[in-house]
């Protein structure tokens, strides 16, 4: 256990160096969100007026949004870096080297939460500076940013598999827009469910990122939700046990 903590822990400075000595990766991780962000704030900010819709302004309704369309896009940066390094052959000077296999996973998936928290807690500080207030203060910030990082993981594993099936970049960052936006658009993301047609809503009741979107939103307009926040739990613990049984599956594969 201990070899693989220290292990691991290696594989995700080598991970974190990367993203520093590459910074437009996290610039461009993060454009998305911020672009998203400021334009749907404005374009939609009218819909606060709509009869039943339950938020202070639609910038409060929309920033957990983005903070979990941060937390998709940083899953797909994981499916990215893993095709790098099959195509300068890392991946196969760590197999190769006195390493668990499995820390190799562990180190990557330790530097996709980490991403993912950073890049959250950007979403946040911005929002903050456009006027969102948060409900739960610091404290509900920070479970933000922990059940965003939470689902980063679980949902870099889907990307994991792709990246492992492909060894593609451009195919596995093509086929993560093509999952990604459906994913959001068929959830509570962007409209409150008492506003969306009725096919809508209930194909949103069976849609990942409803939950996760649904308590973060309690934590940034309501409060502690506890019984949100334990559904988002749950179902990102559901997907992460799918995603990366899948991309262990995939790993064994792809190294014979």
């Amino acid at each position: 256990m201990r070899r693989s903590i220290r292990e691991s822990a290696i594989l995700w400075a080598r991970q974190m160096k990367k993203l520093v000595r590459i910074p437009l990766l996290l610039f461009f991780a993060l454009a998305q969100p911020l672009i998203f962000l400021i334009l749907f704030s404005q374009v939609f900010g009218n819909l606060d007026r709509l009869p039943g819709f339950a938020y202070d302004s639609y910038l409060q309704f929309l920033v957990p949004s983005i903070v979990a369309l941060t937390a998709l896009n940083s899953a797909f940066q994981s499916g990215i870096g893993m095709v790098g390094d099959i195509e300068d052959g890392m991946l196969d000077k760590f197999l190769i080297a006195p390493i668990k296999r499995s820390s190799i996973l562990l180190g990557k998936v330790f530097a996709d939460a980490t991403r993912a928290a950073a890049q959250a807690t950007v979403i946040v500080l911005v929002s903050l500076l456009m006027g969102a207030r948060f409900a739960t203060g610091i404290g509900g910030v920070a479970a933000m940013v922990v059940l965003a990082a939470l689902f980063g993981i679980a949902w870099a594993g889907l990307s994991n598999i792709i990246a492992l099936r492909t060894r593609n970049g451009e195919l596995t960052m093509i086929v993560g827009i093509l999952i990604t936006f459906p994913v959001l658009f068929l959830s509570t993301a962007f409209m409150p469910a008492i506003l969306l047609p009725d096919w809508l809503d209930t194909v949103s009741a069976f849609n990942p990122i409803t939950y996760i979107v649904e308590a973060l939103r309690a934590l940034v307009n309501t409060g502690w939700d506890w019984g949100a926040i334990g559904e988002a739990l749950a179902v990102t613990g559901g997907l992460a046990v799918v995603t990366f049984t899948g991309a262990t599956m995939a790993f064994r594969k792809a190294i014979g």
